[in-house]
């Protein structure tokens, strides 16, 4: 990693984003950090509403109030969370990010995206998982699965696992345009997701695309409802730290819903699946975990379960915004088509490439890359001691003015292919960045080039009513019309 911070480095100076203080400057307390104007108990101002009204309206439009306070504040801001919860300090500079993130260590320490559903799991004696464990308990599970899941070339090994689940999507997407004249791509998508989850952790067709679509709806409205209610109970009161609330009942309920059918999936895989020779490379993912002995049984679930319900929650949003941006630019479409006539084996396909890169710009999944420093920082001017919550927004660095001034709101893949146009390195962070890197970063690559490309090598793609943008739901997921036609070629 050390060696990946020095070399992004040398674009900083080109920057016109770069903030960092000279030697000469004065370093300001961290009091001094600007942000709303706090009130006893309640916080920060702006948490006020969350706290008093946290009804539907007004947490789906946390993205929105995150953008108000880099207009307002500038480049960093500070926030008091409130009710015990200290403070957060979110950071809007490419340039403090490197600084935040070089600072990582060997087990660098986050705020869990979902403190509901690490609450959950502790309190069923289940281990946390990777995305809510810090330091030593963390660093052995996530190197337990590092080889199998990071390395390009095994992940290449489920390439025709991948392909196959994609044949399966063509289909069954030709199924429902024909029976209903549009394709519902939140629950295709959804089913999608399930069925190379299947393949993948489990190793078996899940049939979410085939005869058990009514079962894979179900899981995936529930998913989608811990979700909303995870992100509730994030901004609201935090009450249900202290004793049990109506909304900490509802999420338990759901929970063990969810749990109980996934816990079947894992179960019935796991005790199908033990493979004798330990050093064999080529094994499948559940095949590959069970025989590392420095994992048991409830390490491998709690990382099957992770990925599981991240795949479902992340790589099925982006093949909807994707399918939107290719829908809504017919001229990036026959590009693609172009591309893939040209290279039928879809090894390389760039500009499709660029494609998903820029979605992932102009539609990122989450609001934030998070950190607890483990040392003090100097941010913006600003002293910043150890153990503060830093908060990178992405979803705000992604699309800025400055820092992507060929017009950040418009889609333009292009522009990841033109080598003259440089990007500051942390001002594109989809998947985090270093040790806490999404561990699915390179499933859902793939995933998402080869349904992609053959559902343009098979579909005039086209999206029926209105745009669709991003609600706040834990993740920026999609809101709007997510009806497409796909027209057979």
């Amino acid at each position: 990693m050390r060696r990946s911070i020095k070399k992004l480095a040398e674009h900083v100076e080109k920057c016109p984003f770069n903030g960092n203080p000279t030697k000469s400057s004065v370093t300001r307390r961290f009091s001094e950090i600007p942000g709303p104007r706090e009130i006893p108990v309640f916080g920060n101002a702006g948490n006020f509403k969350y706290a008093i009204g946290s009804n539907a309206k007004t947490i789906e439009s946390y993205n929105i109030h995150l953008e108000e306070m880099y207009r307002k504040y500038g480049k960093i801001v500070k926030e008091n969370l409130g009710f015990g919860r200290k403070y957060v300090v979110h950071v809007f500079d490419p340039a403090d990010a490197q600084t935040v993130l070089a600072a990582d260590g060997k087990t660098p320490f986050i705020v869990p995206l979902q403190e509901t559903t690490q609450k959950y799991r502790e309190m069923k004696g289940m281990n946390p998982g990777l995305g809510n464990l810090n330091g030593p308990e963390w660093y052995r599970l996530r190197s337990s699965v590092q080889h199998a899941m990071m390395r390009p070339q095994s992940v290449q090994t489920y390439l025709p696992f991948s392909q196959k689940v994609s044949d399966d999507l063509i289909s069954h997407v030709a199924k429902v345009q024909l029976r209903f004249g549009h394709v519902n791509m939140q629950k295709v998508a959804g089913r999608w997701s399930l069925e190379s989850a299947g393949q993948i952790l489990f190793e078996k067709s899940l049939g979410s695309l085939g005869d058990r679509c009514e079962w894979a709806d179900s899981l995936i409205e529930l998913n989608k409802k811990i979700f909303q209610l995870s992100a509730k109970m994030r901004l609201g009161l935090p009450i249900f730290r202290l004793f049990s609330t109506p909304s900490w009942r509802k999420m338990v309920e759901l929970e063990d819903q969810f749990y109980a059918e996934v816990d079947r999936l894992m179960d019935n895989a796991l005790d199908k699946l033990k493979v004798n020779d330990s050093d064999n490379q080529n094994m499948r993912f559940a095949s590959y975990l069970i025989n590392r002995k420095e994992l048991n049984r409830r390490d491998v679930k709690v990382i099957l379960l992770s990925m599981f319900s991240d795949g479902l929650s992340t790589t099925a949003p982006m093949l909807i915004y994707n399918l939107y941006n290719i829908a809504a630019h017919p001229e990036a479409q026959r590009e693609i088509r172009k591309e893939i006539q040209d290279d039928p084996s879809s090894s390389k396909l760039p500009f499709l490439r660029a494609c998903i890169k820029e979605t992932f710009r102009m539609f990122p999944i989450g609001t934030e890359v998070s950190r607890i420093t483990q040392k003090d920082l100097i941010l913006s001017g600003f002293d910043v001691p150890a153990g503060t919550a830093v908060d990178i927004n992405t979803n705000i660095l992604m699309r800025d003015e400055v820092l992507f001034s060929d017009s950040p709101r418009i889609f333009k893949p292009q522009r990841w292919l033109e080598k003259s146009k440089e990007v500051h390195p942390f001002a594109f962070l989809p998947f985090g960045f270093g040790p806490r890197m999404c561990a699915g970063r390179r499933f859902a690559e793939q995933d998402l080039l080869t349904s992609l490309a053959k559902l343009c090598a098979n579909f005039e793609i086209c999206h029926r009513g209105e745009p669709i943008t991003q609600i706040y739901e834990t993740l920026l997921l999609p809101r709007g019309n997510c009806e497409f036609e796909f027209r057979k070629l």
